[in-house]
């Protein structure tokens, strides 16, 4: 489930044995198994690993690629 924002912006979970799910702009930002803490301002969602994977593919999120520049 995507956790709404708080009036300031941020999203918070504390929750354990779940997955967390971060995301801005289709780019995943954290994707992990973690009996931590998160707060974000931006996408948050929390789920089972399934539900998560089925979050990736509803929003067409991607990992950050690596860009190098050269001179």
């Amino acid at each position: 489930m995507i956790i709404p924002p708080n009036e300031n912006g941020w999203s918070y979970d504390d929750s354990t044995g779940n997955w967390k799910l971060v995301y801005a702009d289709k780019i995943i930002i954290f994707y992990e198994e973690t009996n931590v803490s998160i707060a974000t301002q931006s996408t948050l969602f929390v789920g089972t690993h399934e539900e998560c994977e089925k979050q990736i593919v509803k929003e067409g999120l991607s990992w950050p690629v690596d860009v190098e520049i050269t001179a």
